[in-house]
């Protein structure tokens, strides 16, 4: 065999296996341009006027929760005690106590039954913000669906999760 029968052979051969891993994938990257992105859901006021925030005029009751980025959940953040807006880590307990945005309440999606009580006593009517890791973590979908089932109204969820608060911000806080 020659040699560019050889090249020309063990490309053949690698196209295939590369193939062949890219249709093993469970969620592949597509062939030509990019994924396509995040669709955001932005609530109706706008958070950067000063009484925006208030129970009564953003994130309105809605069926399934928003999503929301940094800017918006930054903004959340500064006006919580304000706006009676509550954080939620859906996290694990030990990643919580390494690290999460200060005042948030642990409520770990997996083992959420165990936290029915701290569940129960969370107010319907006020604004909760939910996050996990980031990512390809759904955890904070899921938790806030969850409560939307349960009663809940007023729901956002931080997509870019705990990941983009540790590289956008300072504010951390951790429970030992």
């Amino acid at each position: 065999m020659t040699l560019t029968k050889q090249l020309l052979l063990m490309v053949a051969i690698s196209v295939l296996l590369g193939l062949g891993a890219r249709f093993i994938q469970k969620s592949p990257v597509p062939f030509w341009g990019f994924p396509k992105p995040v669709e955001l859901i932005q609530p109706t006021a706008a958070i950067a006027k000063p009484d925006a925030v208030s129970p009564d005029s953003a994130f309105v009751s809605a069926d399934k929760p928003y999503e929301v980025d940094f800017a918006t959940t930054m903004g959340l953040f500064m006006k919580q005690k304000k706006a009676a807006v509550h954080f939620l880590d859906a996290r694990a307990p030990e990643l919580y106590a390494a690290g999460h945005v200060p005042g948030a309440i642990n409520l770990p999606y997996e083992k959420i039954e165990k936290f029915k009580a701290v569940l129960d006593s969370l107010p319907k009517d006020e604004l909760f913000v939910t996050y996990c890791e980031g990512g390809d973590c759904h955890d904070s979908h899921d938790l806030a669906e969850l409560m939307i089932a349960r009663g809940w109204k007023r729901m956002a969820v931080f997509v870019g999760g705990w990941e983009v608060w540790m590289e956008e911000t300072d504010f951390v806080e951790k429970t030992e």
